[in-house]
């Protein structure tokens, strides 16, 4: 049976895509990045264990 989507290779053409938007205009990607998502900072994730 044919795949009817290959996810490895949306997942390399979106990458590189990104990447080349990235490093033309690296300030405007991401700009354009918080005013769609928001603040880009990662979350801190405790591991209490008690």
């Amino acid at each position: 049976m044919k795949k009817k989507f290959d996810a490895v290779e949306f997942q390399r053409k979106i990458r590189k895509e990104l990447s080349e938007e990235y490093l033309s205009d690296r300030e405007g990607f991401l700009c354009e990045l918080k005013e769609k998502y928001g603040d880009l900072q990662k979350q801190k994730i405790g591991t209490h264990v008690g």
